[in-house]
């Protein structure tokens, strides 16, 4: 026995020399990477796929929110408020009078929270590791930049982690930090009022004091710092909107917004609760399937078999894994269409599960882990938990909040996974584990990789190619955009049509129905309503009926126009009603049409 584990040791030792050999090499370049090529590659990561895409939908509905404030009530205009200053203001700057503009500017806040946690995080974590999970978190975005109350969220998130990572790490610790971090989060609640719930860190603050043992005193202090800047942040934006708008327009809001989401079933507490356990209960079922796939891997190691040959043992094992991939392939757990989400999402989703797992070590800390990072790393997983439970709350798009916002889980994941590795590679049953953790982070990275290039919201996802660049002729303010040939038809052929009737830019308003609101945008209509979505389920009824009873269309000059797009079914719950209550006061004050372009027929 003395004798075979003097072998054993033998081998590890000699095949660790030749590692060390590799990496010292390698190490040579790791500083200039580092401090130069890592980060330019972060800083453009993320505008990879600005050209692509052109949707009526949700991107553009955006845009058109920050072009004309008014067509979207004065409860979404507080409800996100911060994040529609902030969007009016880039639409202003250069280049943000197209759509191609606003995706490259906005795309710049996602490489601002990469770049911030990347040099933040690297005070703890090497940094090819944080690059690699910043990476990976880039490559996962599946939101439109363009809709900030999303990347503003994430950005001011992740600054108020990092902002209180810096405050229990500090040599010596300085209160500015957690003033900071307040007013991250702060300014948080004014981009969207929902993020109150991101005050939830506060949590992890605590845990750590526990873990270090601090005073009754010491919690109330660093609280105190941080409700400190939580207030400073969440004013300033508020003291903003009461000078502009008058003093009760903020919080007048509130009710109308607390009644609106409680009408939505998707939005009640207990259908988005729904929705998340939906989730990860249909994805732990794929990653079940590996734990017996590893028990056997773990015990193929330690039979004798072939224990001269540890390379041929391995590569059988690696087969073995191959073969799974190729079976979660064949079942549908992935797809290569690059062009949707279910390409990348299980993988996505399995990195999560992964994430809880290792949780497990950070929190705890077990004595094995003789690297240990101690009470600061205990507090980055208390964060990271803390982040996972609350980012898929206040959406009904079950874990995809999540997958939208790996700053700081993916570089977490990938650096736990280096430590457990390290504690155990001399034990040769830990390769099990070992190659089957390595299999999630490389089939997240190439399937995250290859979605991040190929996909655009709502455009091409049933795989047709985007082969057609549009040009100013087509569309002004789509010019420089890649889509579907069927789109840019449909785009260009409306487009003309606008203008053939002197509609475009003639400052006339209009009413779009019919699930395409980024029409307000492109085509250059000012909304007759306060909604330039009026189909959606969270524009009441009653309200849409009142819009339009307000509307004096027997006047020239205030009769708007009517664009409907007609749906082979209807995507929300009210939309069938609200054409009804449409076509009574189009057949009221006398409508007729002008003229019709594919699925889009105007009315005058």
């Amino acid at each position: 026995m003395m004798e075979h584990t003097t072998k054993v040791a033998t081998e590890y030792s000699e095949a660790g020399e030749r590692r060390a050999g590799i990496l010292h090499g390698m190490k040579r370049w790791q500083a200039p990477l580092e401090k130069f090529v890592f980060p330019i590659i972060l800083l453009l990561w993320p505008l990879a796929a600005a050209n692509q895409g052109v949707s009526v939908m949700d991107t553009t509905y955006s845009l058109a929110n920050y072009t004309y404030p008014e067509g979207m009530g004065s409860m979404w205009l507080f409800a996100t408020f911060l994040a529609n200053v902030a969007g009016r203001a880039l639409s202003l700057l250069p280049f943000g009078g197209t759509m191609l503009g606003m995706n490259l500017l906005t795309g710049l806040i996602v490489s601002v929270t990469a770049l911030v946690s990347y040099y933040i995080l690297k005070r703890m974590i090497a940094g090819w590791m944080v690059f690699l999970g910043e990476f990976i978190a880039i490559a996962l975005c599946w939101c439109p930049t363009v809709i900030l109350y999303n990347y503003l969220t994430y950005l001011f998130l992740t600054l108020g982690v990092l902002f209180l990572f810096l405050a229990v790490s500090g040599v010596p610790e300085q209160k500015k930090w957690y003033v900071l971090a307040g007013i991250s989060l702060g300014l948080n609640t004014a981009v969207k009022v929902s993020n109150a719930e991101y005050c939830a860190l506060i949590l992890a603050l605590w845990f750590w004091c526990a873990v270090t043992k601090k005073s009754f005193g010491g919690y109330l202090r660093r609280t105190f710092f941080c409700v400190l800047g939580y207030l400073i942040g969440f004013a300033v934006p508020v003291a903003g909107s009461m000078i502009v708008y008058g003093p009760t327009a903020y919080f007048s809001m509130i009710p109308e917004l607390l009644g609106t989401t409680g009408s939505v079933a998707s939005y009640t507490p207990g259908g988005m609760l729904l929705s998340i356990l939906s989730a990860y209960g249909h994805s732990l079922r794929w990653f079940l399937i590996l734990i017996p796939c590893t028990l056997m891997g773990a015990v193929w190691f330690r039979i004798p078999l072939w224990r001269k040959l540890p390379w041929v043992k391995r590569l059988v094992y690696l087969t073995g894994i191959a073969i799974v991939v190729r079976f979660y392939y064949s079942r549908g757990m992935f797809t290569t269409n690059y062009q949707d989400y279910w390409s990348m999402f299980e993988w996505g989703m399995q990195l999560l599960i992964l994430a809880f797992i290792f949780l497990l070590f950070g929190l705890t800390q077990p004595s094995f882990l003789q690297s240990g990072g101690g009470p600061d790393e205990q507090f980055l997983s208390a964060a990271v938990l803390t982040e996972l439970l609350i980012l898929p709350l206040g959406s009904n798009n079950y874990t995809f909040p999540i997958l939208n916002c790996l700053f700081l889980i993916a570089p977490y994941v990938i650096w736990m996974f280096r430590r457990l590795w390290q504690e155990t590679r001399h034990r040769r049953a830990h390769f099990a584990w070992h190659a089957m953790a390595v299999m999630i982070l490389v089939m997240v990275l190439v399937q995250g990789s290859l979605f991040h290039v190929s996909f655009a919201f709502r455009d091409g996802t049933d795989g047709e190619k985007r082969s057609v660049r549009l040009s100013v002729e087509n569309n002004r303010r789509a010019a420089g955009m890649f889509t579907t040939p069927e789109n840019a038809a449909a785009l260009t052929e409306l487009t003309a049509l606008l203008q053939e009737r002197s509609i475009t830019d003639s400052g006339r308003r209009a009413i779009v129905f019919g699930n395409a609101p980024g029409i307000h945008y492109l085509c250059s209509l000012p909304p007759a309503i306060d909604s330039t979505w009026p189909d959606l389920d969270s524009y009441g009824t009653d309200q849409f009926h009142a819009a339009l009873a307000a509307i004096d269309a027997e006047n020239e000059d205030t009769r708007p126009v009517i664009l409907i797009h007609h749906e082979e079914k209807a995507q929300s719950a009210s939309a069938d009603e609200k054409q009804e209550i449409l076509t009574a006061f189009m057949t009221e004050h006398h409508y007729r049409s002008t003229g019709s372009a594919g699925e889009y027929e105007l009315y005058e």
